[in-house]
């Protein structure tokens, strides 16, 4: 039975041949001339046509016209791993390399123009069924398959990018694992047991909060005795300042003074056994978590979830315990607030202290008139 062809379609594109979903567009340059393109996809080449008809608004003529040369998806990883490296720290470059390695099977041989939107999101969907991936772990992996094509953008190989219109899964952000002092104490131990030099990168990042690539960029002479803070490089929030400033404690102040022995102001605080950089920590904080039978660790829930639980259920201000994550907004901060619950008790306290005391008698509670005697 032949493929029905599409018989609604915008002015100017068409299909060839019918009902292979194979779409071209119809249109003029600045000098008048007719031309014809291919596209791939249908919606791919609405998006074209409008980049066309802009060009020709701006009396530009279309620089690749007709039969391009066709762009492998494995080229245009390499030239996203190359851009990140020069733009950003080791860390992130890493980070973008190990997923575009594991994407790379799936599309790397593929002429890049050809690749579509639903295409990514069959795979992304797939992967995360089969990997068992959380809705945050789909997402960077989104989001580093949009960084290829818009490098390619960028570097004119491409034209579109199919993944930039992709919805995003909602990440459930409630949820927040940290560490019991239990747990930290059996951590503690095998980590001391196999991989004693890295145990101050851990007590460290446990002690301040800090993100992994922030922690990574940390150079001997960012603590200052004088005010007991430790200056944290951070890059993730735009239009942030390039620093914020965080208060250790006696654990973190030994954790970076045996980090720092032997090495000059400027140097790189973390650092491999062998002296070179150190980009990542699953390599030996993963197996330690294994041995030490936690569950559903990660090194954020280990490190940055576990300082800011433990901020919170402290009673230290939501505000500042936001500054000391870096966080963008406090509404991120929010997260860690049920872990006051006391807030809820002030807060009953507070309304009732407006009544007389007989109402709360009468109503089970325990409330009085006066909230000086709630809050002494």
């Amino acid at each position: 039975m032949p493929v029905k062809s599409d018989s609604k379609l915008p002015r100017g594109v068409y299909e060839r041949p019918k009902g292979s979903r194979i779409y071209w567009i119809r249109f003029t340059d600045a000098d008048g001339k007719l031309h014809r393109e291919k596209s791939g996809s249908k919606s791919n080449a609405v998006k074209l046509l409008a980049v066309r008809h802009s060009e020709k608004l701006q009396d530009k003529l279309p620089e690749k016209i007709g039969v391009k040369k066709k762009v492998l998806f494995s080229d245009l990883i390499d030239d996203a791993i190359r851009y990140e490296k020069a733009q950003n720290d080791a860390y992130h470059a890493h980070d973008l390399e190990l997923k575009l390695e594991r994407v790379r099977p799936a599309f790397g041989k593929r002429d890049a123009a050809t690749i579509t939107k639903s295409q990514i999101v069959d795979w992304l969907a797939a992967e995360k069924q089969a990997r068992k991936w959380e809705p945050a772990t789909r997402n960077r992996y989104q989001a580093a398959i949009s960084v290829v094509f818009r490098v390619a953008v960028d570097n004119n190989k491409l034209a579109l990018n199919p993944a930039a219109g992709i919805p995003r899964l909602r990440e459930d952000n409630q949820t927040t694992r940290f560490l019991s002092p239990a747990e930290e104490e059996k951590l503690t131990a095998v980590v001391q047991a196999r991989f004693p030099e890295y145990l101050p990168v851990l007590q460290l990042a446990i002690h301040t909060g800090t993100r992994t690539s922030e922690l990574l960029r940390s150079q001997v002479g960012d603590y200052d005795a004088n005010t007991g803070k430790l200056r944290v490089r951070q890059k993730k929030v735009r239009n942030s300042s390039a620093f914020r400033y965080v208060p250790l404690t006696p654990i973190a102040v030994a954790a970076y003074e045996k980090l720092a022995a032997g090495k000059k102001p400027g140097d790189l605080l973390c650092s491999k056994t062998n002296g070179g950089d150190l980009q990542y920590t699953r390599y030996w904080f993963d197996p330690c978590v294994k041995q030490a039978g936690l569950v559903n660790l990660t090194w954020k829930s280990a490190t940055r979830h576990t300082a800011a639980s433990r901020w919170v259920m402290a009673g230290v201000p939501i505000g500042a315990v936001s500054e000391f994550l870096g966080h963008g907004s406090i509404q991120m901060t929010m997260r860690y607030a049920h872990l006051q619950p006391e807030n809820n008790d002030r807060a009953v306290a507070a309304m009732m202290s407006f009544y007389p005391a007989e109402t709360g008698n009468r109503c089970g509670t325990r409330y009085g008139t006066s909230t000086q005697e709630r809050f002494p």
